[in-house]
């Protein structure tokens, strides 16, 4: 049956009137009207709807969508953790008045997300709210995830432990409650869509939404997109909500080929011919959607491979490995308009993560960015901050678009929902002096929002409105970016598109190396130790930690940049393993096990001698450095702030030094004084030791970066 057929179909079931309605757009299906129906006479005879299912099986839209249809009142509560029983006796006051006037739907929506689930329970399986019965005129739903245990380990990309704490809970899909036995006499369970439904479903949203732009190939490419992750993850990783994103891509990137300026002049991009404009889109919009949330390099290579075969099939003009070099071009054109810091590696991880973030912030596609510590997120992050300044901008296409501002929100396992609230508020205040003259986009970055999911508090369920607003609103009011070195629930990262960077091979280590040198160091013929350097790192990070994650992707870096710097001689090299892979007991080993090759190299071939070197020496070494990082020095007895504060005197600095409380009392108050010296300090520019302060250093993660903007 056509949609057209079904919805009259619908209509003749739900409606009383005949006059036009306003309603979203909704794929309709045989499926769909036959739940319609069978929830409308539980709704008729006031029997309780709960729908179970995965997340972006379109429970929520599903109920939302035969209310406006059946022109009832309708009232949606959004449950996380941070809902209190005020909120929720608030909701059901003001539904109460309203029932006096009519019918009433009411959707508790995440019910099993919430803390006060008992009192849900109640109110649905008995009618009753505090001790008395609620009007005959509410009509009572509720949606949620299933309480359920992973088969499948979740994905390697970023890093791979976490606290012991929280442990027992990441074994879950989704981090919920389970439902009380109360109410499972009214569960409906969805399950996940048949892949037959769902290949329909898609068929009829690409024809609906792209229009001129829809060809079957595209909705192949989609359901075979689909199918991949679903191979590779779970059943439940991917969703509808996917094909949407890709959707919408595909609208943004063929208008943007279409109408971009060319970043310098005799440049043509892109180029004339085949692959035609609407086969690029397709093509960065499916590189967006799936092939940059595949954490494996073989299996970003199958992926292209995979989709090349189907536009092959269909006769769609694609040459050898142009999927991937498609991609490339498309990030090029970006970072070739970008001003950049020197010394900035242009590797895969920054102009993956530069093309997919100014792509998330222009069309409000929510974004996480998972990935290790090092794998370019904060400097993507900066990059756009940087450049995408709109009318101030130098290249000419970004001054077309709006001024990127940027709220962070920096996460750990203090957060609270009301945090997270709070920045969105903030980030929708930018956009309100938004103009056409001088636009603005207000950007809320989460910043190490995996730190957010170890709060006992669970915060980031209250993301699942912000990111996903009730009808009439199609999507967030602000752009969100979410960077983080673990990997979120399903239910919070399928309400985003998701990019999981994947670990450095050892020739993503030698090229970044490369791009890190300076001319002097090539010059020197440095080129050829990068090789033997990117092994001994890769073997000391997989095999040589004794702390897990103690050492990574920034320390290596660094060493590269501190190696192009010197002459390379044994002694160098020492020193620069010194002060970049130190603070742990094995640094013998590190030398003699892990990077003996490399200084047996420099040390015309013969074994190296491990040299003591003394530790006033590394922090004098690190102190004179005027491009040095931020000094983490690791001891037994306060001795060593001695030692510190000795060292910046010397110089003529004049250190504060600011010790952690030990009164398990004095935490929130002594804390918050501690933050506001630690600000004035940072103003000021004056040396910083801090000691015992744990609590706090995760909120000070951004001046850890070595990324400043310079004012004139």
């Amino acid at each position: 049956m056509s949609a057209d057929t079904l919805f009259l179909k619908l209509e003749c079931l739900a409606r009383k009137t005949t006059q036009k309605l306003d309603l979203p757009e909704y794929a309709l299906s045989v499926e769909n009207l036959i739940k319609m129906a069978l929830i409308l006479l539980r709704a008729r005879a006031n029997i309780p709807v709960i729908v179970c299912g995965e997340t972006g099986c379109g429970k929520t839209s599903l109920i939302v969508y035969l209310a406006l249809m059946v022109e009832v009142k309708f009232q949606a509560l959004n449950l996380h953790a941070g809902i209190d029983e005020e909120t929720i006796m608030m909701f059901m006051k003001d539904a109460l008045e309203k029932a006096e006037r009519g019918e009433i739907w009411l959707l508790f929506d995440e019910i099993n997300t919430s803390n006060y689930i008992g009192l849900l329970a109640d109110l649905i399986s008995h009618r009753m709210l505090n001790g008395k019965p609620i009007h005959p005129n509410i009509r009572l739903f509720a949606a949620y995830n299933p309480y359920r245990l992973r088969t499948k380990a979740q994905s390697q990309a970023g890093l791979t432990n976490r606290v012991k704490k929280f442990e027992e809970q990441s074994k879950l899909v989704y981090r919920v409650k389970p439902l009380p036995d109360q109410i499972l006499d009214y569960v409906w369970d969805y399950g996940i869509l048949k892949s037959e439904d769902e290949y329909r479903y898609i068929l009829i949203m690409v024809e609906k939404e792209l229009k001129t732009l829809s060809h079957p190939v595209f909705a192949e490419l989609l359901f075979a997109s689909q199918e991949f992750i679903r191979k590779v993850e779970e059943r439940y990783s991917v969703s509808l909500r996917d094909v949407k994103r890709a959707i919408i891509l595909v609208k943004f990137f063929h208008n943007s080929l279409q109408n971009r300026p060319v970043w310098r002049k005799g440049h043509t991009y892109p180029p004339p011919g085949n692959p035609t404009i609407k086969t690029r889109s397709y093509v960065l919009a499916l590189s967006l959607c799936y092939h940059s949330r595949l954490y494996e390099q073989d299996l970003r290579k199958q992926y292209c491979q995979e989709m090349e075969q189907i536009l092959h099939k269909h006769d769609v003009y694609i040459g050898e490995n142009m999927f991937a070099k498609i991609i490339r071009e498309e990030q090029e054109d970006y970072i070739n308009r970008m001003q950049c810091p020197p010394n900035t590696a242009y590797n895969v991880a920054l102009l993956e993560n530069v093309l997919v973030m100014i792509v998330c912030i222009l069309t409000k596609i929510p974004l996480f960015l998972i990935g290790a510590s090092g794998s370019s997120k904060s400097l993507a992050i900066h990059l756009i901050s940087l450049n995408l300044r709109g009318s101030d901008s130098n290249d000419g296409y970004f001054r077309k678009l709006p001024q990127v501002y940027l709220i962070p929100h920096q996460g750990s396992s203090s957060s609270t929902s009301e945090g997270i609230i709070k920045v969105f508020d903030k980030a929708n205040k930018f956009q309100e002096i938004t103009s056409k003259q001088f636009p603005v986009a207000g950007v809320v970055l989460l910043n190490e929002v995996g730190l957010d999911e170890t709060s006992p508090f669970n915060p980031l369920s209250v993301l699942h409105y912000l990111l996903e607003p009730s009808y009439p609103a199609t999507g967030p009011t602000v752009s969100v970016i979410g960077i983080s070195n673990w990997r979120l629930d399903n239910s919070k990262s399928s309400r985003a598109l998701l990019v999981q960077r994947p670990q450095f091979n050892l020739n993503d280590l030698v090229d970044t190396a490369e791009r890190l040198l300076n001319e002097r160091a090539i010059a020197s013929g440095h080129k050829g130790a990068l090789k033997p350097l990117a092994k001994a790192y890769s073997n000391f990070e997989k095999h040589g930690q004794s702390s897990s994650n103690f050492h990574g992707l920034r320390d290596y870096y660094a060493l590269v940049k501190r190696l192009s710097l010197n002459e390379m001689t044994s002694e160098n090299i020492q020193m620069a393993l010194a002060r970049n892979f130190g603070g742990t007991d094995n640094h013998v080993k590190l030398c003699d096990q892990y990077f003996g090759n490399v200084l047996k190299m420099f040390n015309s071939h013969k074994p190296w001698t491990y040299k003591q070197i003394q530790i006033e020496q590394l922090i004098d070494s690190n102190l004179k450095d005027t491009d040095s990082r931020h000094l983490m020095v690791i001891g037994k007895s306060d001795s060593i702030v001695n030692l510190l504060t000795y060292q910046l005197r010397r110089r003529d600095l004049d250190p504060v030094v600011i010790l952690g409380s030990q009164f398990p009392d004095d935490q929130e108050d002594y804390y918050y004084s501690v933050l506001r010296r630690i600000m004035m300090c940072v103003e000021a520019g004056r040396p910083l030791i801090l000691t015992d302060l744990e609590i706090i250093y995760g909120n000070y993660f951004i001046y850890y970066h070595r990324y400043n903007n310079q004012v004139n």
